[in-house]
């Protein structure tokens, strides 16, 4: 029964996937205005640009997207999002085949914003003495004309990655990027350390009990880890629910458990970088759909260590002791505090060293540009983390 009960919801995802990416033709009208609308906002973007004279920007290559399939958004245009913004931030200008059936869903939130920095690209633009496009990432063809590499875009969740396939890293939420404060990691990996252990985020157990779409891996969900820290710290526990409490805790060293629930208070979205550098440590709870939650790679950005249960969804995975502390279930999770509290300056400092490492080799920007330009990789993957791959590892 279980195996049939599987087989019938993942026919059900195929048949809603399957709709998703055809309802273009019965929306078209709406689908080619929204086409026909950014292709004109980034016109006259770029005429504006050249009648100003401003200078082009800091990008030193070119990229065309060449995709159709809106399985390339992921959750609510995050996975888009995150592929333009480590591509621009890798020193790519970016230009987008406008294909009607991936821009049907451009109006929406993350992915019109990161629409914002790309321009269109039509065969009737190429000027005759124009270089070819350094890279195109494409999920239609393997090889296109128009660019002297192309690189395969894969969205399959069910085969495991290949040894040429390269996995689009998991990224900040797209306000994070937004705000344009990766220029001051450096700043922010030598702040003062003044808390042992900070949370901040949605914990719900409405919305965090239980994890929707990825119940292959069992891990404790957000509302269970939430809740078994604030047992475990009991009295010692500094929840912030105001600017005044916050600007308080930003003023004393705290060797305990500070945490924000969002439900009763939020920070503003531009300092997001400046709390996470105040402590050694981050509680790196699940997300709600999957357990790779954002939270826990802005964190390792700044060299803040993540506690967390999921190490195996990163590619390559995190290791306990050497840029992560990991745990199994409610009791690891009450010993991995005890590890935490316990620990020295000195094996922190190693900790984090770790972590920052980590960033620079497989999450930047410049890790990724670098990574898409090897010849050993022929697709890139956007969803690695949901892959039988994952749950192999993980075991």
């Amino acid at each position: 029964m279980p195996d049939l009960s599987h087989r019938i919801r993942e026919l059900g995802l195929s048949v809603e996937h399957w709709a998703k990416e055809h309802r273009w033709l019965i929306r078209y009208s709406h689908s080619k205005r929204v086409r026909d609308q950014w292709m004109s906002r980034q016109k006259a973007k770029a005429d504006k640009s050249k009648l100003s004279a401003q200078p082009a920007g800091c990008a030193t290559k070119r990229c065309l997207l060449d995709l159709q399939r809106i399985a390339n958004d992921g959750e609510q245009g995050r996975r888009f999002h995150a592929l333009v913004t480590l591509l621009q931030h890798g020193g790519y200008e970016l230009s987008l085949v406008p294909r009607l059936q991936f821009l049907q869903t451009g109006h929406r939130q993350y992915k019109a914003s990161a629409l914002t920095n790309i321009q269109p690209f039509c065969d009737s633009d190429l000027h005759a003495d124009q270089a070819p496009f350094d890279l195109c990432l494409s999920d239609r063809c393997d090889r296109h004309p128009r660019a002297r590499r192309t690189m395969r875009v894969i969205t399959s969740t069910r085969r495991p990655l290949s040894d040429s396939d390269y996995a689009l890293p998991y990224s900040f939420f797209p306000l994070v990027w937004d705000h344009h404060c990766d220029g001051s990691f450096d700043g922010y990996r030598q702040s003062p350390r003044t808390w042992r252990l900070f949370f901040a985020g949605q914990c719900t157990q409405e919305g965090y009990r239980g994890i929707s779409k990825y119940p292959r891996l069992q891990i404790l969900d957000r509302h269970s880890v939430i809740r078994c820290a604030k047992q475990h710290y009991a009295d010692l526990l500094l929840e912030i629910t105001s600017d005044e409490c916050l600007a308080d805790a930003r003023a004393i060293r705290h060797a305990s458990f500070v945490m924000i629930d969002n439900a009763n208070y939020r920070t503003d979205p531009a300092d997001w970088f400046g709390l996470l550098s105040q402590s050694d440590f981050f509680l790196a709870a699940p997300g709600g759909d999957y357990p790779l939650s954002h939270n826990a790679i802005e964190a390792i950005a700044v060299g803040t260590i993540p506690v967390l249960e999921y190490e195996s969804l990163f590619t390559p995975a995190l290791r306990d002791g050497e840029n992560c502390v990991t745990y199994r279930g409610a009791a690891g999770l009450r010993g991995a505090f005890d590890r935490i509290a316990a620990m020295s300056p000195q094996q922190i400092s190693t900790l984090r060293r770790g972590v920052i490492d980590y960033y620079q080799d497989h999450l930047s920007p410049a890790a990724f540009a670098q990574q898409l330009e090897s010849q050993r990789h022929h697709r890139l993957h956007l969803y690695s983390y949901l892959t039988p791959a994952t749950v192999k590892s993980a075991a």
